[in-house]
């Protein structure tokens, strides 16, 4: 598997733990998360180019600040989308074993 094929598989799974319980923030906050994760996931298709939006993505600090600290789950799949979009914007390759994928 690719590092953009990791990279989809980590983002489409965090939208689809996302929205399996999408009362979890405010209707503003929902639809900003799933925006962002949509746009990530195009990105890495191959769909979007617009790699200064990398730059403006703020669902990381949803996760850690919006989100109720019992919603693990949700917020364990949102950081991981997150590192994924850091790393890239950075030009840096995943670490899989931050993400707890072995090789």
């Amino acid at each position: 598997m690719s590092q953009e094929d990791i990279k989809i598989a980590i983002c489409k799974r965090a939208l689809a733990t996302f929205l399996t319980k999408k009362n979890v923030v405010e209707p503003q906050i929902q639809e900003s998360i799933v925006n962002q994760l949509n746009f990530l996931i195009s990105y890495f298709q191959g769909l979007n180019s617009d790699r200064e939006k990398l730059f403006e993505l703020t669902f990381g600090h949803f996760a850690t600040r919006e989100i109720d600290p019992s919603e693990e789950e949700i917020i364990s799949a949102l950081k991981s989308a997150f590192y994924v979009a850091s790393q890239t914007r950075n030009g840096l390759k995943l670490d899989l074993k931050v993400l707890g994928i072995d090789t």
